[in-house]
């Protein structure tokens, strides 16, 4: 299990899952209502928060949390084959930035595990930083590639 607890849930759960959905949204290239957003943001955060405490093995919490994401991303609209591949793109950016985050921490002899949960968070931050600059870039680069095509027709 890998159970989180209510400080880590606030600090790093929810805005995770706002960036996520964020990401999944600029990826699909829908745009968002923002009601929406909010209320599929927590309810994903919440549903993940609970995955994580079931007695499975580990990794079948994040599959879990991938099939309920995706649900959720075709319930509010995001058709479903853009859905699957935004929402794996993803989830592989953030364990990409979280492995960057980590590797840093390693290099720096910080070690999360025996920290308590609000230093612990702070610590976390730059995969977060990292995930959001990745968005920022795809939604630049999208927008760029739109005006072309405009201009090109």
């Amino acid at each position: 299990m890998l159970k989180l607890t209510w400080i880590e849930f606030f600090l790093r759960n929810i805005p995770e899952i706002f960036i996520l959905i964020w990401g999944i949204h600029v990826l699909s290239r829908k745009s968002f209502n923002i009601l929406q957003y909010v209320l599929s943001s927590i309810v994903i955060s919440i549903l993940s928060f609970f995955v994580r405490w079931l007695p499975i093995y580990f990794g079948v919490h994040m599959i879990l949390n991938i099939i309920l994401t995706i649900s959720i991303m075709i319930i509010i609209g995001i058709p479903i084959m853009k859905s699957i591949y935004s929402t794996l793109i993803m989830f592989l950016v953030l364990c990409l930035s979280e492995s960057l985050n980590l590797i840093i921490l390693n290099l720096l002899n910080i070690d999360l595990r025996l920290l308590e949960p609000v230093k612990k968070c702070v610590l976390e931050i730059p995969s977060l930083i990292i995930t959001s600059v990745f968005i920022i870039i795809m939604h630049h680069l999208f927008s760029k590639k739109d005006q072309l095509v405009i201009v090109d027709s």
